[in-house]
Order: C-alpha cells, then sequence, then structure tokens
C-alpha cells in the first residue's frame, strides 16, 4: 500500500524521508551561523493563497511553522462589554498580570515580560513608546472584529520587539448591503454598567460603520483580606471605573482595483487604581486618552496588491494621588508600504518597509524626546510540493543610537500523513528577535542609559491534528520551544537603597510546552463546541553579571509553570449556554521563589436566548462570574471579588 501524496494521492517512504533530511538542512543551513554568533555573545478559516485582503495583517501564509491563536468571532461578539484582557484570559493559556478587578493588566507570552510583545491594530505597533507595553484592560472589544495571538518571536513578521509573542488587533469591512442597528444595556454586580450603540450602512461601494460606548462600575466588592489576622471581610476602596469611547471605519471601493479604507478609535478612561492589601489608600488615579486614526489604500494590478497605510496616535496619560501629579503626552506618526507579488503558482513574496517618529513629553524625563525608527523587510513563501510548505522572512531595523542586526525567521509546514478522515502535521520554525530599551528604561530619573538591547533566538516545532467525519470535527496540536535571551531587561530593587530601575539579565532561558484541541458537534437545531489549552513555561535566569548578587536557576517573578483554559458551548435553536474554566498556577513573587502566591481556578457559567421578530432581534443573556466564590489574588496583595453577576440586554435591527 502506498502513502499518500504522490501524483495519484499517494507518496513514496523514501520520498518522506527525503523531504524530512531536506528540512533539517534547510534550518540548519539558514541558522547555524545565527546560532554560533548566539554562543559567541541573544473563527480564521483557511483561505485561498492568491488572495490577500488585509495585507498589513500578514496573511497566515507568512508564519508556517509557529503556533497562532485565533479567538472566535463570534465569542467576541456575545463577550463584548468586556475588555480584550478579560477575554484573553477566559479562551487562551497566556498570563495576564492584573492589579486589581478591571485594573491594569499586561500580557506575558511564553514567559516574557509585557515590553517583548508587540500589539498591532491593522498593521500598526501601539504599544506605548514610553512604556514598550499595552493595557489590556484598556482595549474595548467595541473596538476591534478580530483578534489573534502569534506565539513565539516574529520579529520579521511583527518588528522586532515581538519576542515573546504578538497580539494582531483587525477591523474588517462589513460590505453586505443595507443598514443594522444595535443597543446595548448591562448592569451587573459592584454598580457595573455598560451601554453601547452601534449602526452600519453599506452599498457595493461605500460601507460606514460606527460604535460609542461607556463603562463604569463603582468595583466597591466585598473580599477577605488575608494580609490581616483572623482575615476580615473587607469592602474594596478606590477601584471605580469610568470608560467611554467611539470607532468609526469608512471603506469606499474606488473602482475595480482601489480600495480606501479611513479608520478612528478613540478612548476615554479616567479610572481609580486599586489600593493594595497592605499600602494606605493614596486616592491614586490613572486617566488615559488614546486617540488613534489611520488610513489605508490597496491597489490590486497584474503585479500583486500594493498597499500604504499612514497613522497617527495621540496617546495622553495623567497619574495623580495624594502626593504625585505626573502628565504623559505622546504623538507618533507611522507610514508603511507594502507590494505583494505573486511570482509563480507556488511562490509568493511580500516586500515592504515602515517608518515611524514619535516624541515624548514626560514630566519624569525632565527634558521632551524624539525617535526615529524604520525597518525593510522582505516575506517569501514556496510551496514546492502540495503537501510542504516553507517560509523566509527578513527584517532589518534602523533605531537612533542603536545598531540592530538582521532578524530572519524561517519555518515550514508538512503534512506527515493523511487519510480521507485525518490528517497529522509536523511543523517547525527559528526566528531572531531584537528589542532596543523603551524610553522609560533610558530617561526615566532612576533609568539606565547604559542598557544593552535584548536578543534573543526563538526554536520551535510541534504536531498537528485533524479529524472529519460527518457531522463530528476535531483539531488538536502540541508545541514545544525553547527560546534563550541575553541582556532581558528587568526592573529590580537596588539591594541597598531599594529604589527601583532597569537592569540587564545576563540570559535567560525560557522553555516551555503548549497543547490545544477542540471539537465540534453540528446538530440539525444547533452545536456543541467544547475545547482546551493547557501551557508549561519555564522561564529562569541561567546567567548573571553580578553572580554574587543575583539568584540563577529560579523561576522569574510570576511566570506561572502551568495555565489551563477549558470551555464547552452548547447552541440549541436561539438558546445558547458557555461554561468556562481558568487555571492559574503557583507563582513566584520574589527573585529568590523564597514567596508565592498559591494556583487558582475560576468558573464562569452563562447563557441567553434570542427573539426574532421580523427584522428585529432582542437577546437576553446572564452570567455568573466566579461561580465557586474562589478566594484568590492575581498579583500579590490586589483583591479579587468573590462571586458576581451581570444582565445584559440587546437589541439589533437590520
Amino acid at each position: 500500500m502506498a502513502a499518500p501524496f504522490s501524483p495519484d494521492g499517494f507518496y513514496s517512504e523514501g520520498l518522506q524521508m527525503r523531504v524530512v533530511l531536506f528540512l533539517n538542512f534547510f534550518l540548519a543551513s539558514l541558522f547555524i551561523p545565527a546560532v554560533q554568533a548566539q554562543v559567541a555573545p541573544d473563527t480564521l478559516t483557511g483561505e485561498d493563497l492568491a488572495e490577500v485582503q488585509i495585507i498589513g495583517q500578514h496573511h497566515p501564509r507568512y508564519t508556517l511553522g509557529s503556533r497562532e491563536t485565533h479567538l472566535d468571532s463570534a465569542y467576541l461578539q456575545i463577550n463584548n462589554a468586556n475588555s480584550l484582557a478579560e477575554v484573553l484570559q477566559s479562551r487562551t493559556p497566556v498570563y495576564l498580570k492584573t492589579y486589581g478587578n478591571g485594573m491594569l493588566s499586561t500580557i506575558s507570552f511564553r514567559g516574557t515580560s509585557a515590553s517583548q510583545t508587540a500589539v498591532l491594530w491593522n498593521g500598526f505597533n501601539i504599544n506605548l513608546p514610553t512604556l514598550g507595553q499595552t493595557d489590556f484592560s484598556l482595549i474595548p472589544l467595541t473596538a476591534v472584529q478580530g483578534v489573534q495571538l502569534q506565539h513565539g518571536s516574529g520579529g520579521a513578521n511583527f518588528g522586532t520587539s515581538a519576542i515573546g509573542g504578538a497580539v494582531i488587533l483587525s477591523s474588517r469591512t462589513n460590505w453586505q448591503p443595507g443598514w443594522q442597528l444595535q443597543a446595548q444595556q448591562d448592569a451587573g454586580s459592584f454598580d457595573s454598567y455598560f451601554s453601547q450603540l452601534a449602526g452600519k450602512y453599506s452599498t457595493k461601494k461605500v460601507s460606514l460603520e460606527t460604535s460609542f460606548f461607556r463603562r463604569e462600575a463603582q468595583n466597591n466588592f466585598k473580599f477577605k483580606n488575608t494580609t490581616q489576622f483572623g482575615a476580615p471581610v473587607q469592602r474594596q476602596e478606590n477601584a471605580a471605573l469610568h470608560q467611554s469611547g467611539f470607532t468609526t471605519n469608512l471603506s469606499w471601493r474606488i473602482n475595480a482595483r482601489n480600495t480606501l479604507a479611513i479608520r478612528n478609535w478613540y478612548t476615554d478612561n479616567d479610572n481609580q487604581s486599586q489600593s493594595n492589601m497592605v499600602a494606605a489608600n493614596t486616592h491614586a488615579q490613572l486617566a488615559n486618552r488614546n486617540w488613534r486614526l489611520m488610513s489605508e489604500w490597496n491597489h490590486h494590478s497584474n503585479v500583486g496588491l500594493t498597499a500604504i497605510r499612514a497613522a497617527y496616535f495621540a496617546d495622553y496619560m495623567l497619574y495623580r494621588d495624594d502626593n504625585t501629579n505626573s502628565e504623559t503626552q505622546v504623538n507618533t506618526y507611522q507610514i508603511q508600504g507594502e507590494q505583494n507579488f505573486i511570482l509563480a503558482k507556488k511562490i509568493n513574496v511580500d516586500a515592504g518597509g515602515e517608518l515611524q517618529y514619535f516624541t515624548a513629553d514626560v514630566d519624569g524625563y525632565g527634558k521632551k524626546v524624539n525617535e526615529t525608527r524604520a525597518s525593510g523587510f522582505l516575506l517569501f513563501r514556496y510551496d514546492p510540493l502540495n503537501f510542504l510548505h516553507l517560509n523566509l522572512n527578513l527584517r532589518q531595523a534602523f533605531v537612533t543610537g542603536f545598531n540592530p542586526p538582521l532578524a530572519p525567521t524561517t519555518g515550514f509546514t508538512l503534512d506527515v500523513f493523511s487519510r480521507n478522515h485525518y490528517t497529522l502535521g509536523w511543523k517547525g520554525s527559528v526566528s531572531r528577535g531584537y528589542r532596543v530599551p523603551t524610553l522609560n528604561d533610558r530617561y526615566w530619573p532612576t533609568g539606565n542609559a547604559a542598557l544593552k538591547p535584548e536578543n534573543s533566538y526563538n526554536y520551535e516545532t510541534g504536531l498537528t491534528y485533524k479529524y472529519t467525519r460527518g457531522i463530528f470535527t476535531a483539531e488538536s496540536e502540541v508545541t514545544a520551544y525553547r527560546m534563550p535571551v541575553e541582556n532581558w531587561i528587568q526592573w529590580l530593587p537596588s539591594a541597598s537603597t531599594g529604589v527601583w530601575s532597569p537592569q540587564n539579565l545576563k540570559k535567560v532561558l525560557a522553555t516551555g510546552a503548549e497543547v490545544s484541541g477542540k471539537a465540534s458537534w453540528l446538530l440539525s437545531t444547533g452545536k456543541i463546541s467544547t475545547g482546551f489549552n493547557y501551557s508549561y513555561t519555564s522561564s529562569k535566569q541561567q546567567e548573571s553579571y553580578t553572580s554574587s548578587t543575583e539568584p540563577t536557576g529560579k523561576q522569574l517573578i510570576y511566570v506561572p509553570y502551568h495555565t489551563a483554559t477549558a470551555y464547552a458551548d452548547l447552541t440549541y435553536k436561539l438558546w445558547l449556554l458557555t461554561a468556562n474554566y481558568q487555571l492559574t498556577g503557583q507563582r513566584f513573587t520574589t527573585a529568590e521563589n523564597t514567596r508565592t502566591l498559591p494556583a487558582y481556578g475560576l468558573f464562569t457559567l452563562y447563557g441567553g436566548k434570542t427573539i426574532r421578530y421580523h427584522k428585529a432581534r432582542f437577546q437576553i443573556m446572564g452570567r455568573v462570574n466566579n461561580l465557586t466564590n474562589k478566594v484568590y489574588q492575581n498579583l500579590e496583595y490586589y483583591a479579587m471579588p468573590g462571586r458576581h453577576y451581570n444582565l445584559s440586554l440587546r437589541f439589533f435591527l437590520h
């Protein structure tokens, strides 16, 4: 019996072995010099490969071999009253460090820091140049229609700051002709409210969508103060939330070859900063006003697709408490150009570049700071056989005052075995990452102008499996990775003064494994879906510059070894029922690993019903969060609420 994939559907075992050997040689020949340099000194469906819709997001054709997670668009719509932080915690194994309920929330991919994660909105990085990171509690789901996670280094695709991973946010144009109207009102525990009004009008040539929202909460929940004798029940103070904003997306089909899009996203946040259990309440408050405006022109020609994009971001932050008043204003100007070439049926190439200029006026710096960054990239995809796909991506960055190295990425996917109902695939990738210190790292009063840039290499490989038979579909994936990072930047307190300042850790090694699976059954009147995600993460300092004072071989603080999520969704006629479980493992809170926060699991249950009347739909949804009333802390000494509830009423008209 022959194996699959020859011209008549099968290939020989000898060819399969030659393909495997070729892949090993392909990866080794490209990256042996890079490895030697390191030793010396760091719900998407498959689309037609010939179609490129949003070139700025770098279609998955150029991210072969790396792990990706896509959040289902229906799940995003149902949970649109939540922040992006809450949704990521419920459906992905990525760890988010949260400073209280609905407070500042930063992400950690594969044991890396928040500033080692790129966050892209329609192709533009929205991380603040001052902090080098994004607060995910301030990103409303009303502002985006697509959320994708790219695990591991992807500097060639998403910018050299994407050492740990990338979060890709996208806006999608709804070209369905006609108009639509949506209104929503939510109410929940702790005087929390969410309101939204959205509308859309489209013709064959023009589409206009807009959305207004407001979210607020007193957040005065009761909690057990485990730092005091007897763990008395207290009420949380200084944790109120106030957020509002709007989005506007305008798309114009100028003609058959040209499309223009203008996207606007504004949010206004004025939130109190939740005080912790052991510190005095200084009435801290943080205001953020973020305006993001971009335009995109796409031109289809016989050569391929041309895209030119421009963006302006204005980010304002005001922190104040009983003793401090500090302002930050950052203005960012960006332009990108990209050309897609389809050279042959089996070859795709993207080439382009980007230029970024920003100015920062920060009270703590004592002077205005500006910086220019640029990069050029080349993305190459080759499909030599219908079961083998290869890519090689290159990016060269240019940063004022630094000399970034060439950042390559290479990857492959191979269908190892296939039958009528199931397919087994093998994949792998190797990539290099590079990140310069943030403005705060360099210019803050306790900053360090002598910091070295971070350098990393990411090696990963994995297996994918898919089974389909009739109404049943199942998919699973397992990935293992190894990522050494040199000159890792981390803020640490001085042993003598206790003052926090950034330091380079000589070498950190992050290794781990990620496992996921999902299954679905189509019913005559509904659907059942279930799935899980699990991540094991080891992230430890291997070498130090001052070995006498820096602990080595210890897990980095707030990096849990184990994280997991599980879910089950049931739709039956016009009914919906969903259960979510989130597990966060034990975390160390000291560099010496002498103090820990215990593991915790959170269970969420929600359901609802839709009522149809002519062109109108009414939907009522109820939710119970932390169903088991678990007492836990995500960050040491910051209280989190017990069992709480939410009710949502929604109206749709089209």
